[in-house]
């Protein structure tokens, strides 16, 4: 009799354990309150290859931000850069390692007129955004957006560096993709890079 209390109690004990559990909706969904406005960081390709296979879609665009990535944490000076307001020539020098040309401008806003714009961010494309003043600007490749629709972008003069940093999309000027022939350009120097 002891022993089948004994059994008793413990289930009993077991089941008043488990039931608050089962039985607070109101706790767990409080629990997950503070999630409630965390959005990822980046909804966009995770690594080089995924990107470029999102680039992939516009031949030769995977070409010019596989080259912009391979440059990131380098400064100005280590690149053989100006080291002031050097975000456009680094652009033009993706452009010549990729194995095409750049507006050869040092504006940022000589991106404006480069190629077809786009109605929205494209993984691969050029991104033009405003700063203080009417002639200046910045510019940078498109890796993807974060969950507000903010373009992240590689660039240069990014701090004293190459790096991605998202961007506020009221900002952005233009999206522009570069024009065909550069694109092709650029699509064929990583088939020959490909067959060395």
């Amino acid at each position: 009799m002891k022993q089948a209390l004994a059994v008793l109690m413990t289930c009993a004990f077991t089941i008043g354990a488990a039931v608050p559990a089962f039985a607070a909706p109101e706790r767990s969904a409080k629990a997950t309150d503070r999630f409630a406005n965390a959005v990822p960081m980046e909804t966009m390709s995770r690594s080089r290859s995924d990107a470029a296979d999102a680039a992939a879609e516009v031949p030769g665009a995977a070409g010019i931000l596989i080259e912009a990535l391979r440059y990131r944490g380098r400064t100005a000076k280590q690149l053989g850069l100006p080291t002031q307001l050097w975000c456009a020539d680094f652009m033009n020098f993706v452009f010549r390692s990729a194995g095409g040309k750049g507006t050869q401008s040092r504006a940022a806003r000589s991106f404006l007129k480069y190629g077809k714009k786009l109605d929205g961010p494209r993984v691969g494309a050029i991104v033009i955004f405003s700063r203080k003043g009417p002639e200046t600007g910045h510019v940078g490749i498109v890796r993807g957006t974060d969950g507000q629709g903010n373009p992240i972008v590689v660039s240069g003069n990014s701090g004293p560096t190459v790096r991605q940093s998202t961007y506020p999309k009221h900002k952005v000027l233009a999206y522009v993709m570069p024009p065909d022939y550069v694109l092709d350009d650029i699509a064929k120097a990583a088939r020959a890079a490909a067959l060395r």
